[in-house]
């Protein structure tokens, strides 16, 4: 189980690629041949970068990958290599102007051109609003970029903490560099444009999401590293299932989800299982490193009868407007959520709503009692619990932290700092309401004191399984001792080790599993899809 992370911008997993192609006939397209903008400003604005060659009198543009060169007084332009036939460019008062529609062109861009104002976005194009914002807010981090941004967002980010993201990032990350690409895509509730933002040491995918109506609508800094050559499993079929976007709960938090359901129509309704994330921000994938194990689950349990329902977390599609929240604990960050797919599931045409079941890995398998006491309905018809810790989760983050300071992969200063939150948590004094100085998310850690999840399931009922692999250094195979403990009198719970399997559910060899592990291609074993397809299917 991934650790909470140090400070609000850690929480939020902080945010701020598109091809362009060089249009074709850019001389036809010359509509008015005086509407000259200024390069320079124009084209930095958007995010590019100029140089300038004094001896050929040639300006040349760098924009995400591309390449744009014209030369004082000649109707020839490169772009990316090709000649272009435009209107001659020309100088006045030191400053290049250029033709706005072969910049628009060029570039790949809507945007147009004020003399007073700058550039002027469509409403529309969310990659440039995603790139000028980005430009804006690193070039003036006192600031709010004048963008649009939606009412929710407008109470969540301001200038104030922008401005301490941008310097928490540039300190780890060194100097704003520029934007080497953009991306576009779409779910069923953002428009979004991911952004490689370079700086001095490295780079960091940026993902801006959009309403409908072009409003930014939140930002999420991937900070978990690059995703690695993730590969198919064996098993996925693609004719043996069908996918289709869904949204879970409605309004301010609604989520873009996948159901996936099995081809055979006829043969429904299906049993259904929702999958419920662990720490951190997490895609509905659960993408880390090389490795999707949602996604793995979802395609091989659907190509045996089950269907799947997996979404965004709250934490990455929202970033900053669920930790703008001082009270915002685990129920909000996922018991909430998890709930409302429970409701949508049982709603869906081609399921069978007397068959929803619900899977928690990691934290989520942590929080499954505390899930089922909330299905105050009783809707949800048995729980998996994949690698949940059992007992104290302070005590488990200590271990793990322990490990991780002995590998070199967590800096000692790190570990101390947790050692000590928890002992100022834990001592009798503590008040979330006036914490000391310093203390991170109070209110989000003393919801969790003295929760025990295996002691709250001794009392309760239905069907559970719980799934461990025995390589897993964040969740070690001794928390499947501690449910089989305190649930030993429970006769419908049903326990399953793994001897090859880490945190993730890939196969390794040796002892424990290490953070490397999960940048190494694997997959969810066919195995434990069986095993969970027979759980299911066993009623």
């Amino acid at each position: 189980m991934k650790g909470k992370l140090l400070t609000r911008a850690g929480l939020v997993s902080l945010v701020l690629s598109l091809s362009v192609t060089a249009g074709a006939a850019f001389a036809e397209r010359e509509a008015n041949p005086k509407n000259l903008v200024p390069l320079r400003a124009y084209a930095e604005q958007l995010g590019g970068k100029v140089k300038w060659d004094h001896g050929t009198r040639t300006a040349t543009i760098y924009r995400l990958g591309h390449s744009y060169s014209v030369t004082i007084g000649k109707d020839k332009a490169m772009v990316d290599g090709a000649v272009r036939s435009i209107i001659a460019p020309l100088t006045e008062d030191g400053t290049t102007y250029v033709s706005l529609q072969f910049l628009q062109d060029a570039l790949g861009t809507t945007a147009g051109w004020s003399s007073q104002n700058g550039v002027i976005l469509d409403k529309q194009d969310v990659t440039d609003k995603a790139i000028v914002f980005t430009q804006q807010a690193f070039g003036n981090p006192s600031a709010l970029p004048n963008l649009a941004l939606s009412e929710n967002l407008k109470s969540a980010l301001s200038a104030d903490v922008l401005s301490k993201e941008i310097t928490a990032l540039t300190g780890q990350l060194g100097a704003y560099k520029g934007i080497e690409s953009a991306a576009t895509d779409s779910n069923s509730v953002h428009r979004n444009v991911t952004l490689n933002v370079a700086f001095e040491r490295t780079s960091l995918p940026v993902t801006i999401r959009f309403k409908s109506e072009g409003e930014i609508d939140d930002i999420f800094y991937n900070t978990t590293g690059a995703a690695g050559p993730y590969s198919k499993p064996g098993y996925d079929k693609p004719e043996t299932y069908t996918e289709k976007e869904v949204v879970i709960g409605q309004g301010a938090w609604a989520l873009p989800g996948t159901l996936t359901l099995p081809s055979d129509s006829s043969k429904g309704p299906f049993p259904v299982l929702i999958l419920v994330q662990g720490s951190g921000p997490n895609d509905r994938d659960e993408s880390l490193g090389a490795l999707k194990p949602f996604r793995d689950l979802a395609v091989g349990l659907a190509s045996k009868g089950t269907a799947v329902l997996r979404y965004e977390k709250r934490t990455r599609e929202y970033p900053h407007q669920y930790a703008a929240n001082p009270s915002a604990t685990i129920k909000e960050e996922a018991l909430d959520d998890a709930l409302a797919a429970v409701d949508l599931m049982s709603k869906t045409e081609g399921i069978d709503s007397k068959s929803i079941y619900i899977l928690g890995h990691s934290q989520g398998g942590f929080m499954m009692p505390r899930l089922l006491q909330a299905d105050t309905s009783h809707r949800i018809a048995g729980s998996v619990i994949m690698s949940g810790p059992g007992g104290n989760f302070f005590d488990l983050l200590i271990e793990q932290f322990t490990y991780l300071a002995g590998l070199h992969q967590l800096p000692q200063a790190t570990l101390d700092l947790f050692k000590t939150q928890f002992a100022l948590l834990n001592s009798k004094d503590f008040d979330p309401a006036h914490p000391p100085k310093d203390f991170i998310l109070p209110k989000w850690w003393v919801d969790l004191k003295g929760y025990e999840p295996a002691e709250m399931a001794k009392t309760q009922s239905g069907r559970m399984l719980v799934l461990q692999g025995e390589r897993d250094y964040q969740v070690p195979a001794a928390q499947l001792d501690i449910w089989k403990n305190a649930l030993k009198n429970r006769s419908d719970v049903v326990y399953k080790l793994y001897p090859k399997l880490n945190h993730f559910y890939s196969e390794g060899d040796g002892g424990l599993s290490t953070p490397a592990e999960y940048y190494k291609p694997g997959n969810v074993p066919d195995y434990v899809i069986d095993d969970i397809t027979k759980w299911i299917q066993t009623r």
